[in-house]
């Protein structure tokens, strides 16, 4: 007997997607085409079925002329919470200067694979939000 899937994307993000894609007079069938995505992957990207990988993420931007950012829906009025961490990896002290990427990539991978099987694929689209917007936000401090 095969169990219900869980909804792990953004309906927000579909929506943009489907919309801009109506704009360019793309179908479905046309963005799988034109991004090497199949026709259902599209479908439940489009319907906040499924995130888009990171992957597939700056090509889907291309094709439909948008920047992340405008994909994404970041914008500077959203808030940026810092992810926290509730402890460092057995035997290793904390650094002064921060983590490095792969500390702070093993720290983030032990955080999400301690919570419930059923949570995970939402609480790393969260983070990879979170990333995006802080991205976003370190882009536009840096132009004013």
């Amino acid at each position: 007997m095969a169990t219900a899937s869980r909804r792990t994307g953004d309906i927000e993000l579909g929506r943009r997607i489907a919309a801009r894609r109506g704009e360019l007079g793309m179908s479905r069938k046309d963005l799988a085409e034109v991004t090497g995505l199949s026709y259902p992957h599209i479908a439940q990207i489009e319907t906040g079925y499924r995130m888009p990988s990171a992957k597939h993420q700056p090509m889907l931007s291309k094709v439909l002329g948008m920047s992340l950012d405008e994909l994404f829906g970041v914008t500077d009025d959203l808030p940026v919470e810092p992810l926290r961490m509730s402890a460092p990896p057995i035997g290793t002290a904390p650094r002064r200067g921060g983590a490095t990427m792969h500390e702070a990539v093993e720290l983030a991978t032990q955080e999400i694979e301690a919570l419930p099987v059923s949570v995970r694929l939402e609480a790393l689209a969260q983070v990879q939000l979170r990333v995006m917007q802080g991205v976003a936000t370190d882009q536009a401090r840096r132009l004013t």
